[in-house]
């Protein structure tokens, strides 16, 4: 029989005390009469839920995002009603891509005066529905915390994702006693022996395998199975997302950085985690007649798209544990193909080198980051918010552990960053956290560094300043033979922005500036932000556009 609690007060206590039962300790919003009593139950909750105020509804949703991503517990975001509803829309969204359990609860107009044209009067739901796994209206006081329960629930069950729950005025407000029983958590789905049997099978035969791991390995806490089943089964591993970590950065399964050879010339391609979706040649993966396999954590995840040779569905940490089980434990595949992935990728690497050292004026984006990776800490948290000056973050960041990078997803959507880094702080509080913004980036979110500010959440930012949209820029010309709408004010000073927001800053503009302007960022305890000027000719070599 389920545990049941007596709830009291009013309905926003209601709410509360049912976020805090699935790990909730912070609540992510920005101010609206509509959800007061929101507010109220956090002050009032014992412990108190921690109010994280914001400048845009939308860092406040990629706040909640970034908590749950890095946490694996749920993220909390509060919006009012109407435009705090609509502006949250986009960081739904990526939640939704991301499958990032984020629960939002919203404020909506009074029933008693709907149809009559109420302030911030619509109906929120049909918007939200199409990119969270439920989305409702809860209309009674008494039911609003078997309502929020029923969210968290939803947004933490594989495959995870967003739910959207409004109230309408007068239900978050009213007041009731009510019993609240406790749900129990989803009890792990092993997958299908059979198709186990199937994958190890593939693999018996496999001369050229890959393993290819995806978000959902750290999300589903598979990262130690999977690392002992690629060691077990010494498979070549390409790490993708939130599964870099997985294996440590110079690990020597780990080679992403051969990922084009892998994607040629493979004829076993395991896909765990990740959607076949255009980061991933929508499928079509390895040599000619390459076998493709596709695990997922639930079996909607399963690509339809593509032909598969095999998949799996459940549990990721228990595919894992079951595959290894299934080989014997032994290695499969030729060594001479990890040999000669392992080669491929140290030569990336050192192709590197030059411009990771590179004193060219304006500055090289790679030199950044060389002078940035000799700086990181093996726990810091990387996140990365823009375009061109952002996918070098990609090709070149291998975190130590997992649940250490952050970028937008597959969804691409820009202004991520100030909400991430706002999580990152408050999930890692005595880790560094670096901010790879494009300047671009930059226009959609700086404000919020007020929020940082407020809230003593000392940041290091860090912006490739080209003054233009690059990953517009260059294509544009490339089709057209010119480009427009692609370009920005040169040298910005962004960093004067966030000094009249009560942070520090500075500008870089020659390649041995940077060092020292690290050195002083990670010193100091307010936000700083380094605005470097780039090369705006530098453009990042990508191999796929994603249309």
């Amino acid at each position: 029989m389920p545990r049941v609690s007596s709830l009291s007060g009013h309905a926003g206590a209601h709410a509360v005390a049912v976020a805090q039962r699935y790990g909730v300790t912070t609540m992510f919003t920005l101010s609206g009469g509509h959800v007061f009593p929101l507010y109220d139950g956090a002050v009032k909750a014992d412990p108190p839920l921690r109010l994280v105020d914001v400048r845009h509804e939308q860092t406040a949703v990629f706040a909640a995002e970034g908590i749950a991503r890095l946490t694996r517990t749920p993220g909390l975001a509060v919006v009012t009603a109407g435009p705090g509803v609509t502006n949250s829309v986009s960081a739904v969204t990526s939640a939704w891509f991301n499958g990032a359990p984020v629960v939002v609860l919203g404020g909506r107009a009074p029933d008693y005066l709907w149809g009559k044209g109420a302030l911030q009067e619509m109906d929120q739901v049909p918007l939200l529905a199409p990119v969270t796994k439920r989305a409702w209206t809860e209309h009674a006081v008494a039911g609003v915390a078997a309502s929020v329960d029923e969210a968290f629930r939803l947004a933490t069950t594989p495959h995870r994702g967003p739910v959207f729950v409004d109230f309408p005025l007068e239900t978050i407000y009213g007041e009731a006693t009510v019993d609240s029983p406790e749900s129990d958590l989803f009890a792990p789905v092993q997958p299908d022996a059979e198709d186990v049997a199937r994958i190890a099978s593939l693999l018996a035969e496999a001369r050229r395998p890959v393993l290819v791991l995806g978000s959902d390995v750290w999300l589903g806490g598979a990262e130690t199975a999977a690392h002992l089943c690629a060691e077990a089964l010494r498979l070549p591993v390409i790490a993708n997302g939130q599964a870099r970590g997985v294996l440590p950065g110079g690990h020597s399964l780990l080679v992403s950085r051969a990922r084009s050879m892998a994607f040629a010339e493979a004829d076993v391609v395991i896909v765990v985690g990740v959607p076949l979706d255009f980061r991933l040649r929508y499928g079509a993966l390895g040599a000619d007649g390459a076998s493709v396999v596709h695990v997922a954590d639930s079996p909607a995840g399963i690509a339809t798209h593509s032909p598969l040779a095999a998949s799996a569905s459940g549990d990721l940490s228990l595919f894992f544990t079951a595959l290894t089980d299934a080989c014997g434990g032994r290695p499969v595949g030729d060594m001479e193909w990890l040999a000669s992935l392992r080669g491929t990728a140290r030569a990336a690497a050192a192709e590197d080198a030059l411009l990771l050292e590179s004193d060219a004026s304006p500055i090289h984006p790679m030199r950044v980051y060389g002078e940035l990776l000799r700086q990181l800490d093996d726990d810091a948290v990387v996140i990365g918010d823009g375009g061109d000056f952002v996918s070098f973050a990609g090709r070149l960041i291998e975190p130590a552990f997992p649940g250490r990078w952050l970028d937008p997803g597959p969804y691409g959507c820009l202004g991520t960053g100030l909400g991430y880094a706002m999580a990152a702080r408050l999930a890692h509080p005595s880790s560094q956290v670096v901010l790879m913004l494009g300047d671009g980036a930059a226009g959609l979110s700086l404000m919020d560094v007020d929020t940082l500010v407020r809230h003593n959440l000392p940041v290091v930012m860090i912006v490739g300043n080209n003054s233009a949209w690059g990953l517009e820029k260059g294509p544009m010309r490339a089709v057209y033979g010119y480009d427009v709408a692609a370009d920005l004010r040169p040298e910005t000073r962004y960093d004067q922005v966030v000094s009249a927001l009560g942070g520090a800053g500075e500008l870089v503009k020659e390649p041995a500036q940077i060092a020292p302007a690290l050195q002083r960022a990670f010193e100091s305890s307010t936000p700083y932000l380094i605005n470097v000027i780039t090369d705006v000719a530098a453009e990042y070599p990508r191999t796929t556009t994603g249309v």
